[in-house]
């Protein structure tokens, strides 16, 4: 799907940034086991939100924070957006709290 057509995407970074990473992964589901895109949809996150996180000085999330967000945005309309969002408050909150 095109981004410009995308009512769930986010507009701003890094949520934006999260949720295209999800977007590309989850592009490469078919012929995969659900574990193993499971797995690499939670890695593409990660890395991406490592990523932005070095480059503009917030929180570094671990796997754990980036599949706690995963889980709590599961059954979600929204799922990829609502992932990205409360991650990437995550990545804020815990800048401004020093973690």
């Amino acid at each position: 799907m095109n981004i410009e057509y995308d009512f769930f995407r986010p507009r701003q970074a890094p949520a934006s940034v999260l949720y295209d990473a999800f977007q590309a992964e989850a592009l490469h589901r078919k012929g995969r086991d659900v574990d193993e895109w499971i797995r690499l949809e939670l890695e593409a996150v990660h890395r991406a939100a490592c990523r932005y996180a070095a480059d503009h000085g917030l929180h570094q999330p671990s796997m754990e924070e980036v599949a706690a967000a995963e889980r709590y945005a599961r059954g979600s309309a929204d799922y990829g957006s609502k992932w990205a969002i409360v991650l990437a408050e995550k990545m804020h909150q815990a800048r401004k709290m020093g973690l």
